[in-house]
C-alpha cells in the first residue's frame, strides 16, 4: 500500500489487531502442540510451528505500519469468523481431510483471491495465511475441535 512505501511509522498495534494479539480468555487447552494433538493433528506440529513462526516474523517486520496491521487484522477476522461459523460446527461430522479441504477452500483460496499476491512492498502467500491460522490457534481464536 501507499503507506508502506511512504514508510510512515507508528507505535503499538491498531485495536483490531490487538484483539487477536491478546490471548483469548477461558480456553483450557494451552499451546499449539496440545491443540493439534487433541484433535488428532499432532503429526502436523513441526510444519505448523514453522508456518506460525514465519507469520510471526512477518508481523514483527510490519509492526510499525498501520496499513499492514489493518490487512493482517482483516485477514485474521475472516479466518476467525470462518472457523466459528463453518469449520468448528463441521468438525464432528467431517474427516480431517474434509476439514483441511474446507480450510483451503473457505479460507486460503478465498483470501488469496481477494488480496491477490500482495503489493510490491508486502507479499502474502498461502504459507503466510496458514501461518496466521496456526498463530490464531496458539492464541485460542481458532480450533479444530468442538468442546
Amino acid at each position: 500500500s501507499d503507506q508502506i512505501s511512504k514508510d510512515e511509522s507508528m507505535v503499538g498495534f491498531v485495536d483490531d489487531l490487538q484483539f487477536f494479539i491478546d490471548n483469548r480468555d477461558g480456553e483450557t487447552v494451552v499451546g499449539l502442540k496440545q491443540k493439534l494433538e487433541i484433535c488428532g493433528r499432532g503429526a502436523a506440529f513441526n510444519d505448523a510451528k514453522k508456518k506460525k513462526e514465519l507469520f510471526a516474523k512477518l508481523l514483527m517486520r510490519f509492526e510499525r505500519f498501520s496499513s499492514a496491521q489493518q490487512l493482517f487484522a482483516y485477514i485474521m477476522a475472516a479466518i476467525h469468523e470462518t472457523f466459528d461459523t463453518k469449520i468448528i460446527p463441521s468438525t464432528s461430522s467431517l474427516s480431517t481431510q474434509e476439514i483441511d479441504a474446507m480450510i483451503e477452500a473457505e479460507i486460503v483460496d478465498k483470501i488469496m483471491a481477494e488480496i491477490g499476491e500482495g503489493s510490491d512492498h508486502m507479499t502474502l502467500n498461502r504459507t503466510h495465511i496458514k501461518g496466521m491460522i496456526y498463530w490464531l490457534a496458539d492464541k485460542c481464536y481458532v480450533r479444530w475441535h468442538c468442546d
